[in-house]
């Protein structure tokens, strides 16, 4: 029997210009918007599903804000992490953000990665493919010995924006 939840925290994390910002937005139905402004320490929203709260909280993905960013993982249900399909660095940097998570929770909980702005995979010189993404999170499943899920995004078009929230929801929610 599952434990209905009215409040369920989830944290954005990874690299800086991933596209968190835009996906938290693209998901609370604000759109796509074409200037960059990066996060400074933390932005947060509220979006109200049926009779849940569901606390979106955005993380600056800078290193300097990593001391700041541990007061977050506390009471956090699921955390998305995001890189950008286009950013080797930001995929190869996905085992830093689980590092992170373990550092600051002892506990199992749900994780979703996203591989964000699909959108520009056909004009990339080097995009981490679909197969690519998939056989590393099945590695990092194994070695981390938990459930951790994989969807490509693109908060410009909305391409598995809600997908990714809704399926990540539903686990908190019956797990």
């Amino acid at each position: 029997m599952s434990v209905r939840r009215n409040k369920i925290k989830l944290l954005l994390i990874g690299d800086s210009r991933v596209g968190k910002t835009s996906l938290r937005k693209r998901y609370m139905g604000e759109g796509f918007q074409e200037t960059y402004a990066a996060t400074l320490g933390a932005d947060f929203s509220i979006k109200n599903i049926q009779e849940k709260v569901i606390s979106i909280y955005d993380l600056a993905g800078d290193d300097a804000s990593r001391m700041f960013r541990m007061q977050y993982y506390m009471g956090t249900q699921g955390i998305i992490i995001v890189f950008d399909i286009n950013n080797r660095e930001s995929f190869e940097n996905i085992a830093k953000w689980f590092d992170e998570i373990r550092t600051n929770l002892h506990s199992k909980l749900r994780v979703f990665v996203l591989g964000n702005k699909d959108d520009l995979r056909e004009v990339s010189r080097d995009p981490v493919s679909e197969i690519e993404a998939f056989e590393y999170i099945q590695s990092l499943e194994e070695e981390l010995g938990s459930t951790i899920s994989y969807l490509s995004t693109s908060a410009l078009t909305g391409y598995n924006v809600e997908v990714a929230f809704s399926k990540l929801l539903a686990e908190i929610e019956f797990n």
